[in-house]
C-alpha cells in the first residue's frame, strides 16, 4: 500500500521591498524560513517522558479510585465515562487555545511585516 507524506504549511519572511529576497531587519521574520527545522520547538525526551508518565499516573488513579468507590455499578460506569469524557474534552480544549494562540501569533507577524514595509516605502518617499 503507497503512503502518502502530507506537506505542512511553512511560513517564509517576507521580502523586502528592495526585492532582493532577504528577510526583513525583524529578527522574528529572520527566524521564519523555509526550512522547518528551525521553525519548529521540540521538547526535551526527559519533558516527554515526564508528561506521558505524569498522564498515566493520573489515569491510573482515577481508575483505580472508581474502582474501589463503596457504591453500585451502574454509578462506578457513569463515572467511568465521566473521566474519559473529561479526559478527552481536555485534550481537544488544549488544542484548540494551542491553535487559536499560534494563529493570532502568525497574524500578528503578518501585520507587522505589511507594517515595516510600508514605513520603509513612506521613509523612501513612495
Amino acid at each position: 500500500m503507497e503512503t502518502r507524506r502530507v506537506r505542512r504549511f511553512v511560513p517564509t519572511a517576507i521580502p523586502s521591498p528592495d526585492d532582493d529576497h532577504t528577510p526583513l531587519s525583524n529578527p522574528r521574520s529572520i527566524a521564519m524560513s523555509t526550512n522547518s527545522q528551525s521553525l519548529s520547538v521540540s521538547n526535551t525526551s526527559a519533558w516527554l517522558t515526564f508528561t506521558y508518565a505524569q498522564f498515566g499516573a493520573a489515569a491510573f488513579m482515577a481508575a483505580v479510585g472508581i474502582w474501589f468507590l463503596p457504591v453500585d455499578v451502574l454509578v462506578k460506569g457513569y463515572m467511568m465515562m465521566a473521566s474519559v469524557f473529561l479526559v478527552g474534552s481536555a485534550f481537544t480544549l488544549a488544542k484548540t487555545v494551542r491553535d487559536e494562540h499560534e494563529a493570532r501569533r502568525f497574524a500578528a507577524r503578518l501585520e507587522e511585516a505589511r507594517t515595516e514595509k510600508l514605513l520603509m516605502e513612506v521613509g523612501r518617499g513612495g
